[in-house]
């Protein structure tokens, strides 16, 4: 018998995520848009944080992240174990020093088995910021 494909919930970026001391999942600066004043960007650190379901067993999962041009970089991350079809697995991975070679949109996705998931996806639009001037809106600033 094959194993179900889990239902991806939900998968955010952001700034940092934590359980607190009651195991609630807590998303600190989610983020749409990043600026640079010139490439290559850098987020020295930030989170991504993932909800699956409706799955049973073990599964390998992993992250990719699209550039602009369509080039990917996939990172594995720790198995996901979920122990029947109603069972939820909430994770959160801690990432560090990502560099931004491109202005345009990049696509977090996550992949499970190796498969990527097609939604929900995250994304994050890399823009050129000008000197002197402060975005409008409250998105993380890359070195």
């Amino acid at each position: 018998m094959t194993k179900p494909l889990p239902t991806l919930e939900w998968l955010h970026v952001c700034d940092y995520a934590f359980r607190d001391e009651h195991g609630k999942l807590c998303l600190i600066g989610l983020f749409e848009a990043l600026h640079s004043l010139k490439l290559p960007g850098f987020l020295p650190v930030y989170c991504v944080a993932i909800g699956l379901t409706d799955g049973q067993g073990e599964y390998k999962i992993g992250l990719q992240i699209q550039a602009p041009s369509g080039k990917t970089m996939d990172l594995a991350l720790p198995p996901v174990v979920l122990k029947d079809r109603h069972a939820k697995a909430r994770a959160v991975i801690r990432l560090a020093s990502m560099q931004f070679g491109e202005f345009g949109r990049y696509t977090f996705r996550l992949k499970v088995d190796d498969q990527p998931m097609d939604y929900p996806v995250h994304l994050v639009d890399h823009l050129e910021a000008k000197p002197g001037i402060t975005p409008a809106a409250p998105e993380t600033p890359v070195n």
